[in-house]
Protein backbone atom coordinates (compact mmCIF):
# COMPACT_ATOMS: atom_id res chain seq x y z
CA UNK A 1 0.00 0.00 0.00
CA UNK A 2 2.90 2.37 0.62
CA UNK A 3 3.54 2.57 -3.17
CA UNK A 4 0.47 4.76 -3.53
CA UNK A 5 2.29 7.64 -1.83
CA UNK A 6 5.24 9.66 -3.06
CA UNK A 7 8.03 9.69 -0.46
CA UNK A 8 9.16 13.17 -1.54
CA UNK A 9 5.69 14.62 -1.00
CA UNK A 10 5.44 12.96 2.41
CA UNK A 11 8.90 14.27 3.32
CA UNK A 12 7.83 17.80 2.31
CA UNK A 13 5.16 17.61 5.02
CA UNK A 14 7.57 16.64 7.82
CA UNK A 15 7.57 19.22 10.59
CA UNK A 16 9.65 19.23 13.80
CA UNK A 17 7.40 19.43 16.87
CA UNK A 18 8.58 19.53 20.47
CA UNK A 19 5.87 18.55 22.92
CA UNK A 20 5.99 21.04 25.78
CA UNK A 21 2.82 19.57 27.23
CA UNK A 22 0.48 17.04 25.63
CA UNK A 23 -1.94 14.56 27.14
CA UNK A 24 -2.80 10.90 26.83
CA UNK A 25 -6.02 9.50 28.29
CA UNK A 26 -5.56 5.90 29.42
CA UNK A 27 -7.40 3.27 31.41
CA UNK A 28 -6.44 3.02 35.07
CA UNK A 29 -5.18 -0.55 34.51
CA UNK A 30 -2.36 0.95 32.40
CA UNK A 31 -1.20 3.39 35.09
CA UNK A 32 2.20 1.70 35.41
CA UNK A 33 2.86 1.88 31.65
CA UNK A 34 1.45 5.24 30.47
CA UNK A 35 3.73 5.22 27.42
CA UNK A 36 2.98 1.62 26.58
CA UNK A 37 1.70 0.93 23.10
CA UNK A 38 0.85 -2.26 21.30
CA UNK A 39 -0.56 -2.94 17.85
CA UNK A 40 -4.32 -2.47 17.96
CA UNK A 41 -6.88 -1.18 15.47
CA UNK A 42 -7.04 2.62 15.44
CA UNK A 43 -6.93 5.53 12.97
CA UNK A 44 -3.17 5.42 12.27
CA UNK A 45 -2.31 1.90 13.42
CA UNK A 46 -0.40 -0.48 11.21
CA UNK A 47 -2.84 -2.62 9.21
CA UNK A 48 -0.34 -5.50 9.45
CA UNK A 49 0.30 -4.98 13.21
CA UNK A 50 4.09 -4.73 12.73
CA UNK A 51 4.39 -1.50 14.73
CA UNK A 52 2.27 0.41 17.22
CA UNK A 53 1.31 4.05 17.69
CA UNK A 54 0.69 6.18 20.76
CA UNK A 55 -1.83 9.02 20.58
CA UNK A 56 -1.47 12.36 22.35
CA UNK A 57 -3.58 15.51 22.27
CA UNK A 58 -2.76 19.12 23.05
CA UNK A 59 -5.83 19.44 25.30
CA UNK A 60 -7.20 17.16 28.02
CA UNK A 61 -10.74 17.68 26.76
CA UNK A 62 -9.70 16.50 23.30
CA UNK A 63 -8.24 13.34 24.84
CA UNK A 64 -11.52 12.83 26.72
CA UNK A 65 -13.51 12.93 23.46
CA UNK A 66 -10.99 10.87 21.48
CA UNK A 67 -10.53 8.09 24.06
CA UNK A 68 -13.66 7.99 26.22
CA UNK A 69 -16.66 9.42 24.38
CA UNK A 70 -15.85 8.93 20.69
CA UNK A 71 -19.15 8.17 18.88
CA UNK A 72 -21.10 6.74 21.82
CA UNK A 73 -23.66 9.57 21.81
CA UNK A 74 -24.36 9.62 18.08
CA UNK A 75 -28.12 9.83 17.43
CA UNK A 76 -28.98 9.60 21.12
CA UNK A 77 -31.32 12.01 22.82
CA UNK A 78 -30.04 11.25 26.30
CA UNK A 79 -26.31 11.28 26.99
CA UNK A 80 -25.57 8.96 29.89
CA UNK A 81 -22.13 7.90 31.02
CA UNK A 82 -21.63 5.46 33.90
CA UNK A 83 -19.67 7.19 36.67
CA UNK A 84 -17.73 3.97 37.17
CA UNK A 85 -16.58 4.10 33.55
CA UNK A 86 -15.37 7.68 33.80
CA UNK A 87 -13.58 6.88 37.06
CA UNK A 88 -11.62 4.14 35.28
CA UNK A 89 -9.71 6.69 33.16
CA UNK A 90 -6.51 8.60 33.90
CA UNK A 91 -4.77 11.44 32.09
CA UNK A 92 -1.00 11.48 31.65
CA UNK A 93 0.80 14.75 30.97
CA UNK A 94 3.68 14.13 28.57
CA UNK A 95 6.64 16.10 27.26
CA UNK A 96 9.28 15.22 24.66
CA UNK A 97 13.06 15.27 24.66
CA UNK A 98 13.75 17.38 21.60
CA UNK A 99 11.65 17.53 18.47
CA UNK A 100 9.72 14.73 16.84
CA UNK A 101 9.41 14.78 13.07
CA UNK A 102 5.77 14.33 12.13
CA UNK A 103 3.99 14.30 8.77
CA UNK A 104 1.60 17.24 9.01
CA UNK A 105 -1.95 16.33 8.00
CA UNK A 106 -3.51 19.52 9.31
CA UNK A 107 -5.30 21.96 7.05
CA UNK A 108 -4.55 21.06 3.40
CA UNK A 109 -1.97 18.39 4.30
CA UNK A 110 -3.95 15.48 2.84
CA UNK A 111 -4.42 17.32 -0.46
CA UNK A 112 -0.71 18.07 -0.72
CA UNK A 113 0.31 14.42 -0.33
CA UNK A 114 -2.52 13.04 -2.45
CA UNK A 115 -4.39 11.41 0.44
CA UNK A 116 -8.15 11.22 0.82
CA UNK A 117 -9.53 13.55 3.47
CA UNK A 118 -10.76 10.40 5.21
CA UNK A 119 -7.25 9.88 6.60
CA UNK A 120 -7.96 12.43 9.32
CA UNK A 121 -11.71 12.91 9.40
CA UNK A 122 -13.54 9.66 8.77
CA UNK A 123 -14.78 7.38 11.55
CA UNK A 124 -13.50 4.43 9.51
CA UNK A 125 -9.76 3.89 9.68
CA UNK A 126 -8.63 2.15 6.47
CA UNK A 127 -7.37 5.32 4.76
CA UNK A 128 -5.48 6.50 7.83
CA UNK A 129 -3.92 3.10 8.38
CA UNK A 130 -2.76 2.93 4.76
CA UNK A 131 -1.17 6.36 5.04
CA UNK A 132 0.46 5.48 8.37
CA UNK A 133 2.03 2.37 6.85
CA UNK A 134 3.34 4.44 3.92
CA UNK A 135 4.88 7.05 6.23
CA UNK A 136 6.39 4.40 8.50
CA UNK A 137 7.86 2.39 5.61
CA UNK A 138 8.94 5.18 3.23
CA UNK A 139 10.31 7.66 5.77
CA UNK A 140 12.49 6.06 8.43
CA UNK A 141 13.13 9.55 9.80
CA UNK A 142 9.41 10.12 10.47
CA UNK A 143 8.22 9.73 14.05
CA UNK A 144 4.49 9.75 13.28
CA UNK A 145 1.73 12.02 12.00
CA UNK A 146 0.21 15.29 13.16
CA UNK A 147 -3.52 15.85 12.68
CA UNK A 148 -6.58 17.68 13.94
CA UNK A 149 -9.09 15.83 16.12
CA UNK A 150 -12.30 15.09 14.24
CA UNK A 151 -14.16 15.76 17.49
CA UNK A 152 -12.70 19.01 18.82
CA UNK A 153 -10.34 20.28 16.12
CA UNK A 154 -7.42 20.30 18.57
CA UNK A 155 -3.94 19.25 17.49
CA UNK A 156 -3.18 15.55 18.01
CA UNK A 157 -0.30 13.28 17.14
CA UNK A 158 0.08 9.58 16.48
CA UNK A 159 3.66 8.72 17.50
CA UNK A 160 5.31 5.59 16.12
CA UNK A 161 6.73 3.17 18.68
CA UNK A 162 10.25 3.81 17.31
CA UNK A 163 10.09 7.33 18.83
CA UNK A 164 8.56 6.54 22.23
CA UNK A 165 11.93 6.74 23.99
CA UNK A 166 11.83 10.51 23.38
CA UNK A 167 8.65 10.93 25.42
CA UNK A 168 8.50 11.41 29.17
CA UNK A 169 5.55 11.34 31.54
CA UNK A 170 5.39 14.40 33.79
CA UNK A 171 2.33 13.44 35.84
CA UNK A 172 -0.69 11.14 35.97
CA UNK A 173 -4.01 11.93 37.61
CA UNK A 174 -7.63 10.74 37.50
CA UNK A 175 -9.47 12.18 34.52
CA UNK A 176 -12.39 13.12 36.78
CA UNK A 177 -10.15 15.54 38.68
CA UNK A 178 -9.75 17.73 35.62
CA UNK A 179 -12.02 20.76 35.76
CA UNK A 180 -12.39 20.93 31.98
CA UNK A 181 -13.84 17.41 31.91
CA UNK A 182 -16.32 18.16 34.69
CA UNK A 183 -17.31 21.37 32.91
CA UNK A 184 -17.80 19.40 29.67
CA UNK A 185 -20.28 17.09 31.38
CA UNK A 186 -22.50 20.12 32.02
CA UNK A 187 -21.82 21.85 28.73
CA UNK A 188 -22.66 18.78 26.63
CA UNK A 189 -25.53 17.54 28.84
CA UNK A 190 -23.76 14.35 29.84
CA UNK A 191 -25.35 12.68 32.86
CA UNK A 192 -23.24 10.45 35.09
CA UNK A 193 -25.21 7.38 36.12
CA UNK A 194 -24.75 5.19 39.16
CA UNK A 195 -24.91 1.38 39.09
CA UNK A 196 -28.28 -0.07 40.01
CA UNK A 197 -28.49 -2.07 43.24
Amino acid sequence: MSRRYDAAKLRDRLVPIRFERVYRVIRRVHARTPLGAMPSPSRFSDPDADYSVLYVAEAVLCGFWEAVIRDRFDRRGVRELPRQDLESWLVAEITSHGALHLVDLRDDGPIRIGAPTAVAHDSRHAAGQSLSAAVHNLLPEADGVLFHSRFTGDRCAAVFDRALDRLQVVSIEPLMQRVEVLDALDEYDIVLTEPED
